[in-house]
Protein backbone atom coordinates (compact mmCIF):
# COMPACT_ATOMS: atom_id res chain seq x y z
CA UNK A 1 0.00 0.00 0.00
CA UNK A 2 1.04 3.62 -0.81
CA UNK A 3 1.77 6.05 2.29
CA UNK A 4 2.23 9.03 0.59
CA UNK A 5 -0.95 10.80 -1.52
CA UNK A 6 -1.03 13.98 -3.08
CA UNK A 7 -3.17 15.54 -0.50
CA UNK A 8 -0.51 14.43 2.42
CA UNK A 9 1.99 15.81 0.69
CA UNK A 10 0.05 19.16 -0.59
CA UNK A 11 -0.83 19.72 3.27
CA UNK A 12 2.90 18.86 3.95
CA UNK A 13 4.01 21.84 2.05
CA UNK A 14 1.30 24.53 2.23
CA UNK A 15 2.06 23.84 6.41
CA UNK A 16 5.76 24.18 6.24
CA UNK A 17 4.74 27.61 3.86
CA UNK A 18 2.62 28.99 6.76
CA UNK A 19 4.40 28.19 9.95
CA UNK A 20 7.38 30.71 7.51
CA UNK A 21 4.39 33.45 6.81
CA UNK A 22 3.87 32.90 10.65
CA UNK A 23 7.10 33.95 11.59
CA UNK A 24 7.50 36.44 8.80
CA UNK A 25 4.57 38.32 10.56
CA UNK A 26 5.22 38.05 14.05
CA UNK A 27 7.43 40.84 15.07
CA UNK A 28 10.91 39.99 16.87
CA UNK A 29 11.53 40.80 20.87
CA UNK A 30 13.50 43.80 19.87
CA UNK A 31 11.25 45.63 17.45
CA UNK A 32 8.19 47.99 18.86
CA UNK A 33 5.09 47.27 17.11
CA UNK A 34 2.20 49.20 16.79
CA UNK A 35 0.29 47.72 14.26
CA UNK A 36 -1.56 44.84 15.89
CA UNK A 37 -0.90 41.28 15.22
CA UNK A 38 -1.06 40.83 11.38
CA UNK A 39 0.36 37.73 12.23
CA UNK A 40 -3.06 36.43 13.88
CA UNK A 41 -4.63 36.38 10.03
CA UNK A 42 -2.33 33.61 9.34
CA UNK A 43 -2.35 31.48 12.50
CA UNK A 44 -6.27 30.77 11.91
CA UNK A 45 -5.76 29.23 8.48
CA UNK A 46 -2.81 27.46 9.63
CA UNK A 47 -4.24 25.70 12.29
CA UNK A 48 -6.74 24.46 9.25
CA UNK A 49 -4.06 23.58 7.24
CA UNK A 50 -2.63 21.46 9.98
CA UNK A 51 -5.84 19.80 10.90
CA UNK A 52 -5.95 18.44 7.16
CA UNK A 53 -2.23 17.39 7.07
CA UNK A 54 -2.73 15.40 10.85
CA UNK A 55 -6.24 13.67 9.03
CA UNK A 56 -4.25 13.15 5.69
CA UNK A 57 -0.99 11.44 7.81
CA UNK A 58 -3.80 9.49 10.13
CA UNK A 59 -4.89 8.04 6.33
CA UNK A 60 -1.56 7.31 5.00
CA UNK A 61 -1.00 5.33 8.49
CA UNK A 62 -3.95 3.75 7.73
CA UNK A 63 -3.34 2.36 4.18
CA UNK A 64 -0.05 0.80 5.90
CA UNK A 65 0.64 -2.73 6.39
CA UNK A 66 3.51 -2.71 8.85
CA UNK A 67 5.54 -5.61 10.21
CA UNK A 68 5.24 -5.56 14.34
CA UNK A 69 9.12 -5.14 14.49
CA UNK A 70 9.21 -2.39 12.27
CA UNK A 71 6.12 -0.88 14.07
CA UNK A 72 8.07 -1.23 17.34
CA UNK A 73 10.56 0.80 15.40
CA UNK A 74 8.50 3.14 14.85
CA UNK A 75 6.22 3.37 17.97
CA UNK A 76 9.76 3.92 19.58
CA UNK A 77 11.10 6.29 17.16
CA UNK A 78 7.78 8.24 17.30
CA UNK A 79 7.19 8.89 20.97
CA UNK A 80 11.32 9.86 21.26
CA UNK A 81 10.12 12.51 18.42
CA UNK A 82 7.50 13.71 20.03
CA UNK A 83 9.47 14.39 23.45
CA UNK A 84 12.29 16.03 21.99
CA UNK A 85 9.82 18.30 20.06
CA UNK A 86 7.93 19.10 23.77
CA UNK A 87 11.50 19.72 25.03
CA UNK A 88 12.32 21.74 22.28
CA UNK A 89 9.42 24.04 21.94
CA UNK A 90 9.12 24.19 25.85
CA UNK A 91 13.32 25.74 25.62
CA UNK A 92 11.93 28.14 22.88
CA UNK A 93 8.87 28.92 25.03
CA UNK A 94 11.28 30.03 27.38
CA UNK A 95 13.70 31.97 25.52
CA UNK A 96 11.19 33.84 24.01
CA UNK A 97 9.58 34.74 26.83
CA UNK A 98 12.62 35.58 28.43
CA UNK A 99 13.60 37.99 25.46
CA UNK A 100 10.66 39.86 25.52
CA UNK A 101 11.75 41.02 29.06
CA UNK A 102 9.02 38.48 30.95
CA UNK A 103 5.53 37.47 31.02
CA UNK A 104 2.57 39.44 30.47
CA UNK A 105 2.22 39.88 34.44
CA UNK A 106 5.20 41.65 34.39
CA UNK A 107 5.44 45.32 33.89
CA UNK A 108 8.62 45.90 32.20
CA UNK A 109 7.66 43.12 29.45
CA UNK A 110 7.50 43.85 26.10
CA UNK A 111 4.19 41.96 25.94
CA UNK A 112 2.46 43.59 29.38
CA UNK A 113 -1.27 43.21 29.71
CA UNK A 114 -1.40 41.37 26.09
CA UNK A 115 -3.23 38.28 25.65
CA UNK A 116 -0.57 35.23 25.06
CA UNK A 117 -1.36 35.39 21.36
CA UNK A 118 -0.05 38.46 20.15
CA UNK A 119 2.22 39.86 17.76
CA UNK A 120 5.25 38.88 19.78
CA UNK A 121 4.19 35.28 20.49
CA UNK A 122 2.63 33.72 17.88
CA UNK A 123 5.63 31.64 16.85
CA UNK A 124 5.12 30.30 20.72
CA UNK A 125 1.88 28.47 18.88
CA UNK A 126 2.39 28.13 15.68
CA UNK A 127 6.08 26.78 14.67
CA UNK A 128 8.47 23.84 13.52
CA UNK A 129 8.28 21.97 17.16
CA UNK A 130 4.30 22.56 17.26
CA UNK A 131 4.27 20.84 14.06
CA UNK A 132 6.29 18.31 14.67
CA UNK A 133 4.42 17.38 17.74
CA UNK A 134 1.75 17.14 15.91
CA UNK A 135 3.67 14.68 13.31
CA UNK A 136 5.12 12.53 15.88
CA UNK A 137 2.03 12.19 18.02
CA UNK A 138 -0.44 11.26 15.14
CA UNK A 139 2.59 8.65 14.06
CA UNK A 140 2.68 7.58 17.38
CA UNK A 141 -1.07 7.13 18.50
CA UNK A 142 -1.88 5.32 14.59
CA UNK A 143 0.75 2.86 14.45
CA UNK A 144 -0.44 1.85 18.27
CA UNK A 145 -4.17 1.84 17.12
CA UNK A 146 -3.09 0.14 13.88
CA UNK A 147 -1.42 -2.64 16.24
CA UNK A 148 -3.92 -3.38 18.58
CA UNK A 149 -6.50 -3.80 15.72
CA UNK A 150 -4.53 -6.15 14.38
CA UNK A 151 -4.14 -8.55 17.24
Amino acid sequence: MKFWSKSLVCWLVLSLVFIFLVDLFTIRPHVISGNGNLGLLIVGPTLIIFIFFAKSLWQGFGRLRIKSNRSTMIIIGAFVLFIMFCILEYQFAVNLIKELGGSSKEPESRIYRFPWLNQYTNTLFINVYTFGILAAGITFLKIILNRIKRN
